[in-house]
């Protein structure tokens, strides 16, 4: 990387850290008042803000969100196929299969102040696997990526612990398997569709807007 880019990269890094600082005591920084202190061009600095925010965007959806949803994919494949060869593998591959799609609908930190998450995708399910979707993201985030205690209403007794909550047991989720499968598809398509509608690919569409940088940007601003 060309060493103005590195810098420019690493004063936007710095602002965004002292403004997390900075807003836990009630105060904050703007990036006119942040370029004055550090004697940098602010449409310089504005550009590469904005360059970074849009980065962020274009990974989400079409990096990250797209993997983790095959990968769900994928998942549920191999459940279908080696779930009576193999059981042990059934609830690994059905945890893995509900991290995978539930990951991109809760909100992901973005470098620039934003959190990212496909809310748009989410109002866009259709109403008979919404019930689906809910219960699938609601157990990812109680009992498979945390360990909630309330959900699974646990009874202890002289003989041990009795754990009543549903949902927790292969049974209960091979059940959801079908709509499952067919959930996964549908939020996949949708999210292809909000790509193109968005005109975040091809990466020439996404990034128009920042083909002709101001010369300031393109200067080395040093190192912060």
């Amino acid at each position: 990387m060309e060493p103005y880019k590195k810098n420019w990269r690493a004063h936007i890094a710095k602002y965004v850290n002292l403004q997390k600082v900075l807003k836990k005591g009630g105060d904050g920084c703007s990036p006119e008042k942040y370029c004055k202190k550090e004697h940098l061009d602010v449409q310089a600095f504005k550009f590469w803000l904005e360059l970074i925010k849009k980065e962020d965007e274009y990974t989400f959806f079409l990096s990250f969100s797209t993997e983790y949803l095959e990968r769900s994919k994928r998942s549920l494949e191999l459940l279908e196929k080696y779930m009576d060869e193999d059981p042990n593998l059934r609830m690994p591959l059905m945890r893995d299969t509900i991290v995978a799609y539930a990951a991109p609908f809760r909100k992901s930190e973005g470098r620039i102040f934003k959190k990212w998450s496909l809310k748009e995708i989410e109002e866009a399910i259709s109403e008979s696997l919404k019930p689906i979707h809910q219960k699938i993201c609601e157990h990812r985030d109680t009992i498979i990526a945390h360990c909630d205690i309330g959900p699974r209403d646990p009874k202890v007794g002289l003989l041990g612990i009795t754990l009543k909550g549903a949902g927790f047991y292969w049974e209960d989720y091979k059940a959801l398997m079908p709509d499952f499968k067919k959930l996964v598809e549908e939020v996949y398509n949708e999210l292809i569709n909000y790509i193109r509608r968005e005109n975040l690919a091809p990466v020439q569409s996404a990034f128009k807007d920042f083909l002709n940088p101001p010369e300031s940007a393109l200067e080395d601003p040093g190192a912060p």
